[in-house]
């Protein structure tokens, strides 16, 4: 599924003394076998923007369109959109921050079957969907009978993904999917994700305020600042721009920052930084 937004723009509170333009003439194109972050400081307008993606918020202006598909255009929502978006929903899974909050229901499975109920499957169907999403998150069998309630916080992050992911969705968007876990809970959700991603070879799309995380998992960044894109394009590319990055108060990775005190450039994860630490020590 490819995305495309063009001339998007969002006003919250508009014609009102209290406007604020989260999203400004934004312009993207996402989809393909990859995973995207979107990077940018508080009020930058990224979780405006990934709520659009799914058809939560509807663009003030522009258009918002899928495989071609026209699904947002200005004026009046008809009941032909309306159905559209619903079928979006489906399509485009959105994992909010601390998705846990969201466990009710007796059991993990219960609670993961509960997405592809709604959806209109049998319960049988839906346990079929469930049970494949909770081992795609490589929760233990003998967790699937619990109390969401009583799973470690990473166990319990990786539940409310599997909810999602029970509904089978074309692209999966999280919004900072590892807020508020340990390292240990933080490594396993993002190679969870990785992991996903590349077997279904399909769309991931994060947002994240952690510099490190985006360097090791992201394909693609996009970089936003006061409503707008910024910077676009592979990670290394994006993070070249050591300068632009640092204005806007996100900087460049703590390793990339290390290694470039060295003399040494394009190393922005751990293992890019020992290789070529490595190679130097091998050319001396």
């Amino acid at each position: 599924m490819i995305i495309k937004l063009d001339h998007v723009n969002y006003i919250y509170n508009p014609d009102t003394v209290e406007k604020v333009i989260a999203v400004d003439d934004v312009n993207l194109e996402i989809g393909g076998n990859s995973l995207t972050a979107i990077i940018g400081s508080t009020g930058s307008g990224k979780s405006t923007l990934i709520q659009m993606l799914n058809g939560l918020l509807k663009p003030t202006s522009g258009t918002v369109s899928y495989d071609g598909e026209v699904i947002f255009t200005e004026g009046k929502e008809t009941k032909e959109q309306k159905k559209k978006i619903r079928d979006l929903r489906c399509r485009v899974g959105l994992v909010f921050q601390y998705p846990e909050y969201q466990l009710f229901d007796e059991t993990v499975l219960k609670d993961v079957c509960y997405g592809p109920k709604n959806q209109g499957f049998t319960q049988e169907e839906a346990e079929k969907k469930a049970r494949k999403a909770l081992e795609e998150v490589h929760m233990p069998e003998k967790s699937i009978l619990k109390s969401p309630f009583d799973l470690s916080g990473g166990q319990k992050r990786r539940a409310a993904i599997a909810g999602v992911l029970a509904m089978e969705p074309e692209v999966l968007i999280l919004d900072e999917p590892t807020a508020g876990l340990d390292p240990k809970g933080k490594t396993e959700v993002l190679d969870l994700l990785k992991r996903y991603q590349r077997e279904k070879e399909t769309t991931v799309i994060l947002v994240s305020h952690s510099m490190e995380e985006v360097a090791q998992y992201a394909d693609r960044v996009i970089a936003m600042h006061k409503s707008k894109v910024i910077l676009d394009g592979p990670t290394h590319e994006v993070f070249s721009h050591r300068e632009e990055l640092e204005a806007i108060g996100l900087g460049v990775p703590e390793v990339q920052a290390f290694t470039e005190s060295l003399g040494i450039k394009d190393a922005i994860t751990v293992q890019e930084a020992c290789d070529a630490i490595l190679q130097r020590q091998k050319a001396e």
